[in-house]
Parts: structure tokens; C-alpha cells; sequence
């Protein structure tokens, strides 16, 4: 599942859960930039900063684009 696939409660919950498991898995892992809490967080607050285009009006997916970029964002 894509993080643009994220629309409601369940699909935001089961795209949480692949990210764990991406996480977890050494060769899914090395796509993530920021792979310590501590990097994720910071990322996470850096791209809520930065971020100037306005929030998808759906906010599960939201949710979805901002786990995503944290993963990555430095």
C-alpha cells in the first residue's frame, strides 16, 4: 500500500503497520533515511515545518504523507 492510498481509519492503521514491518525487515529498511526514533522525530518535525502547501483535507492520508516523509526527510 502507498501512503496515497490511505483514506479512513483502517487503511491509515494497515499502512502504520507496513511501515513497522518495512522497518523491522533489514532490506525494506534501507529505504528509510531515519531509522532511530530520534531521527524519525526530528524528520518528522522538520517536515511539518517546511511543508507549505495546505494539509490534504483528508486527514488519514495526511497522517499517511507525514509518516512517509519522515521516514525520509532530512
Amino acid at each position: 500500500m502507498e501512503h496515497d492510498q490511505v483514506n479512513d481509519q483502517a487503511s491509515f492503521a494497515d499502512y502504520v503497520g507496513q511501515l513497522r514491518a518495512e522497518l523491522k525487515d533489514c532490506v525494506h529498511a534501507e529505504k528509510w533515511e531515519n531509522v532511530t526514533l530520534t531521527d524519525f522525530l526530528e524528520a518528522m518535525q522538520a517536515w511539518t515545518r517546511d511543508w507549505k502547501e495546505p494539509a490534504h483535507t483528508n486527514p488519514w492520508r495526511h497522517a499517511a504523507n507525514l509518516l512517509t516523509a519522515a521516514t525520509i526527510y532530512e
